[in-house]
This record gives structure tokens, sequence and C-alpha cells, in this order.
């Protein structure tokens, strides 16, 4: 372990940052003059004076004052000296791969190709923007592997992407170059020194320009610090420790459901295939049961990974009312409860009710000026414990909070699906009728779902779409618009019966393609196909509807049953 992560973290940039170090594994640079071998201390720690062109000169101007460089000062053209490169990113144990240039006619586009190839994976890629030999020609490469690059992660909905270009050039130059070529992709300038994305599926991605006196050691810290900056977060941070750990125990894993396995694995799969009930859908039965193996293996280990519980622990949720207020001084931390009005808290005040344990100190917090509201005949802890509480700080509020619920309850869209999969009508579907406003979540039971041979009656619940300001109990991302809010009512009255006819191949009911959306027929009747809930909430659905229907109603003596309240 590199000694820099036993530094104790100040705040909550440094806690992220010491997350982010740990999670990235891969740096890809790639430069037209790399080198190997040592430079002279004198060239590493020598100050480079640069002065900044006119923002209207040419990509090929020269942004170098003869005078003011020392004679053991770099060429801002010289090698990238990847050994030292390296090396700086194994201290911190990052592997970092480099690619030189290649020459002749076709270079430029062989170089493109292999940035893209070498660097789909990988976490952070750095670019000269000098690579090619006519000055008039200076980005060419840079912005076509960025393009490509750009594009891959738009056709895979979306991924954390940092690229860093280091240049002579001058910074505006450079970036004006990259948003007139990127416009395809909603390019914009943003804090003078970056590009950052419109487009949804690259909100995540941003191209970062620095000036290339920058020394090889300030050069890895820049980017591990950009690196932080795109996932400085409460969940973020989870996300990336909860990968790191999934990574460190990878071989683990491996050890521990290893190739003596199999025989032991086939059993099941005969085990399965004995059963005439499960015969035909034996092979599936058995990777389901593979998968939820080795997922309940891995959510064993983010339980009790020390690291991950560090992510989101008291300390770092205390911390992170100071970061917020660091990023943006305006910020306001406003709590509304249920319909009541809006409260706005100060820091130390926020800070204290993320950290309170004992119930008369929060009781005191709330009643503090101003105070929290209280609904009759509720005190103002009751009122508190019992609304809804949703928080803010910023504009897009309901939004961050409707992408949590969608996450929690979608399991797939039409956003997330592959090309090669088509979805199965089986529990836990969400479809509307075409031309009406009408939503149904299917309950058939899954063993009623497979194996079918004709037509087959499936059972649903309707459920009612609702805006995003009334109450709600399930949301799920959408196409057309953003979320789709639903208020399930479990009680019998809205069961719905619809029949469909199953694929004679597949003996499953599977949606059509048409018009870039999937649908279900029933007789005349066409379904669209929404997306499909999470086991644990489908599941959840299905026994409320269960208990609804178990209800035992009958006539019985006023007098007697109001005595029971």
């Amino acid at each position: 372990m590199n000694s820099q992560l036993q530094v104790a973290p100040q705040n909550f940039f440094d806690e992220s940052r010491l997350i982010a170090e740990r999670f990235i594994q891969t740096v890809v640079a790639v430069d037209d003059n790399i080198s190997f071998g040592e430079l002279s201390s004198s060239v590493m720690n020598s100050d480079l004076q640069v002065q900044l062109p006119d923002e209207d000169g040419g990509l090929g101007a020269s942004n170098i004052i003869d005078d003011e460089l020392s004679l053991d000062a770099p060429d801002l053209n010289s090698d990238l000296n990847y050994q030292e490169l390296s090396a700086c990113f194994a201290n911190k144990s990052i592997l970092c791969s480099a690619l030189k240039v290649y020459e002749g006619d076709t270079g430029e586009q062989q170089t493109i190709d292999a940035t893209f190839n070498i660097s789909k994976k990988a976490d952070i890629t750095i670019l000269d923007w000098q690579m090619e030999c006519d000055r008039s020609n200076y980005g060419n490469i840079a912005k076509g592997a960025i393009k490509k690059l750009l594009q891959y992660d738009v056709d895979g909905n979306g991924r954390l992407r940092l690229i860093l270009i280091y240049t002579s050039e001058s910074i505006p130059t450079v970036l004006r170059a990259l948003k007139s070529h990127l416009t395809e992709f909603q390019a914009k300038i943003e804090n003078g020194k970056e590009i950052q994305f419109a487009c949804e599926n690259l909100s995540l991605c941003k191209v970062v320009v620095i000036n290339k006196q920058t020394t090889i050691e300030s050069l890895v810290d820049r980017s591990i610090e950009e690196f932080t900056h795109m996932t400085c977060g409460l969940l973020s941070n989870a996300t990336l420790a909860a990968i790191t750990e999934i990574r460190d125990k990878t071989h683990h894993h491996l050890y521990k459901f290893n190739k003596k396995l199999d025989a032991a694995y086939i059993s099941h799969v005969l085990g399965l295939i004995s059963s005439p009930a499960m015969r035909e859908n034996a092979h599936e039965v058995a990777f389901d049961y593979g998968i939820d193996l080795l997922a309940e293996e891995i959510k064993s280990d983010l339980q009790i990974s020390s690291q991950v519980k560090k992510s989101l622990s008291k300390d770092v949720l205390q911390k992170w009312p100071d970061f917020i207020t660091e990023q943006n001084p305006q910020a306001d931390f406003i709590f509304k409860i249920g319909n009541c009005p809006e409260v706005s808290v100060t820091l130390d005040r926020m800070k204290r009710i993320l950290s309170v344990t004992e119930t008369e100190e929060f009781e005191r917090i709330l009643e503090e000026e101003p105070q929290f509201p209280a609904s009759e005949p509720l005190s103002i802890s009751k009122t508190f414990s019992n609304k809804h509480i949703q928080f803010m700080f910023d504009d897009n509020s309901l939004n961050q909070h409707l992408e949590l619920s969608a996450i929690q309850c979608t399991r797939r869209n039409m956003r997330t699906l592959g090309e090669n999969y088509k979805p199965t009508l089986k529990q836990g579907a969400i479809i509307k009728r075409q031309g009406k406003n009408e939503y149904y979540v299917c309950i058939q039971p899954l063993c009623d779902s497979v194996r079918l041979t004709c037509s087959t009656n499936f059972t649903f619940l309707k459920i009612s779409k609702v805006s995003n300001t009334k109450p709600m109990t399930h949301v799920i991302h959408g196409v057309e618009v953003a979320y789709l809010a639903f208020d399930v009512d479990p009680k019998s009255k809205n069961i719905y019966m619809a029949q469909f006819l199953p694929d004679p191949a597949e003996k499953m009911v599977k949606a059509e393609l048409c018009n870039e959306k999937y649908i279900f027929k029933s007789g005349n009747e066409v379904f669209e196909w929404c997306g499909e809930f999470k086991q644990p909430i489908f599941q959840g659905i299905v026994n409320d509807v269960s208990a609804s229907l178990a209800r035992v109603g009958f006539d019985s003596f006023e007098w007697l049953r109001l005595r029971k309240s």
C-alpha cells in the first residue's frame, strides 16, 4: 500500500480522493514522442515559464518565450518520459500503458483506432494535443480518438470517462477546437478548462485541458484529482469502494468457486432435468441459481468490507456538508417535511442533525429557530418521523429523489436493454395499453409464464400513473419522459386478465419490436412494454395482492365489531 493512503483525510474531498485512488487501475497515455530513461533532477524540478498566446492565435502558434527558458528546462515538444510516468502511477498501484503515434500516410487513423481500442476500458486517458507532423493538423488525432470514444459511450448507454489533454497551445484555443468538433454530443466549455456534454449518456464524461509545463508528478496528481471531482459523492464513493472490494477479492472468489465444483454443479443441473416439471426450463433455472450464488457471496463481502462501510460512515457524513458549502458558498440546506413549508438550516445545524444519536438532543435541534413544522396532533419529532423527508441543496432535488427511487425499483427498461434481448411477459413486467393511458404490472406466477403451448391467461394488477408531485409508491425510468411514477393499489378490484399467445420455439410470451417499441398483442389489444420491477419490488406487490384476496368479509354485530377499537 502506498504511503499516501496512510495519511488521515481531513475533509470529504480527501476521503473521496483516497477512494478514487484505490479504485483507479488503468491509465493510457498517447504521445508522438515517448522515451525511456530517467530525467535529470534539474529538468524535473525546473520552473517552466509559459506565456499563453492570444486566444485568436492558431493551433500552431508558439506559446514559449525563449528568453524565459532556462538551459535545463524541458522543451514542451520533447519526449514524454514513459519510465517516469509509469513509475509515478506505479507508486499509487496504478497501471499506466503508453502508445506511440504510428508513422506513415495512414499513421493518424491507425493511432486513432489504436487509442480507441486501448482506451475503451481505461479509467483515465491522457492525450498529447500536438502529435501530427503538420502543425496545421495539430489536434486531429486527439479529436478523432475522443469522438470515437464518445460515440462508443453513447451506444453503450453511458459510462464514467475522464480524458486529459496536455498541450503547449492556448487552453481556450484547444477548448474551442474541441467544442466545434464535438457539436453532435452537445459539447460545452465549463470552468475555462474543460469540455462537458449536455448529452444525457455523457453526463459523467469530461475532457480536461492542461498546460504542458506540468511535471510528471503533477500530471499524475492532476489526473487523480480530476477523476475525484467526477466521483466525489456519497453513493458514488460507496460504489467505487464496492467495486474496488470486488476487484481485490476476485482471486479469492475464483479460489472459492474453483473448477473442482463442476461435478457438483452438473449434479444440480441433472437434478433439475430429472424433474418433469422443470425439464424444459432446467438450464435457465440452473443459471439463475449460479448467479444468485455468486451475487450472495459478493454481497456478503461488501457488507463486512471496512472500506465500503467507511465510505458511508458517520464521520464521512459529517464532512459532507462542509464540502457542499466549499463547492457552493450560496448553497442552502433545505428540508421539506411532507407538504409542510420548507425549512432552511445552517451548516452547523445540518452537521448536528446528521450526527445526532440521542432522542432529547434530536428534539432540541428540531425545535431550534426556524422550527421544523408540526402536524396536529403530532409533535415536531413525530411529524419529522411520520412524514416523508425531502432534503435538498439545489434545484434538481425532485429529479434526484426520482432517480434514486427508479434505481431501487427498475430492473430493466428500454434504455438498458441489450441488442439481442427481447422482453418476456412475466411477473414484474410493466405494460401500457396502447391508445389509452392505462398501465399494468404482471403478477402471473413465474412457473405459469413458461412451458406454454397455447393461448394463456395472464394476471395483471392495474396501476395508476401519477404526476411526480402526487403521492406515489413506485418509480421507474421512462423513455419519452425521464420517470414514470405510479400509485400501486393492491386491491382485488384492480386485477385484470388478458390472453397472450406464446412463441412456439421459446414457449414463452415474447415481445415484438415495432417502431422502436416492444409490444405484446392480446387479440386486437396492443400493450407496450415499459420495463420490469426488481424481484423484491414485484414480490412485495404480489404479496400485497395475495393479502387483499385473503381478506374475509362478513356481517357482524356493529356494537361488538366497534368494541375492538
